[in-house]
């Protein structure tokens, strides 16, 4: 069977000029209503049918997604841990009413993390460029340092570099910048001295992959 591609996973959008519809419905709805009443004469009852999706739409909705999400996302992060990133992504590819109608940003970002984490880094990379664009202030800056990361895996590293340097002095992934950046001019053979003075710091902190890189770096420069 063959695994999905990322244009199959990631949450669809139309393309060009986006309308954003959601803020219409109600003006929409009472332009209907309106016309029903007093062009159609539509009986009171009609009339108040058609009010019932309001609360339904703006009260039982964000419910129903709110809950759908949490159970994803604590689903979601058990598999990460467990590193079953195969299942992870059968399960994420099972989740259409997310996939449709929740946090885009959010959802292609999990889908980027589950390609980066099974080494599918083209496919991680133009999944979280895409929710880089979607995503707002908050949920931006863990975003495009996960896309460096991928470009970083993918030897583009001026692009990642770019990403690097962009990070905000208060970012929590800024030390895991810094490693990164040292990690790429020991490989331009740069500032090699700077490097790994950065490294040896950042080690006490890093874990897992990345301090792994580190100390394969550090002993490979001889220090």
């Amino acid at each position: 069977m063959m695994n999905p591609t990322a244009e199959e996973l990631m949450p669809r959008t139309k393309r060009g000029v986006q309308i954003y519809w959601r803020a219409a419905l109600i003006p929409l709805s009472l332009l209907i209503l309106a016309t029903l009443r007093f062009v159609f004469h539509a009986p009171m009852w009609v009339l108040i049918i058609g009010c019932l999706w309001i609360p339904a739409y703006y009260l039982i909705y964000p419910v129903v997604l709110g809950k759908r999400w949490q159970s994803f996302d604590r689903e979601f992060t058990v598999r990460f841990q467990r590193s079953e990133y195969k299942q992870l992504l059968a399960y994420y590819k099972s989740q259409w009413f997310l996939r449709r109608f929740g946090p885009r940003a959010e959802m292609m970002g999990k889908l980027g993390l589950i390609y980066a984490a099974m080494q599918r880094y083209r496919d991680a990379e133009q999944v979280l460029e895409g929710a880089v664009e979607a995503a707002d202030a908050a949920t931006k800056d863990r975003l495009y340092f996960n896309l460096a990361n991928v470009k970083f895996e993918l030897g583009k590293h001026a692009a990642a570099e770019q990403i690097y340097r962009s990070m905000k002095p208060g970012s929590p992934y800024r030390h895991a910048a810094q490693a990164h950046l040292a990690l790429i001019d020991l490989r331009r053979g740069e500032r090699v001295d700077e490097a790994r003075v950065v490294l040896k710091h950042e080690r006490k902190r890093a874990s897992g992959a990345l301090r792994e890189r580190i100390e394969e770096a550090l002993a490979a420069a001889g220090a």
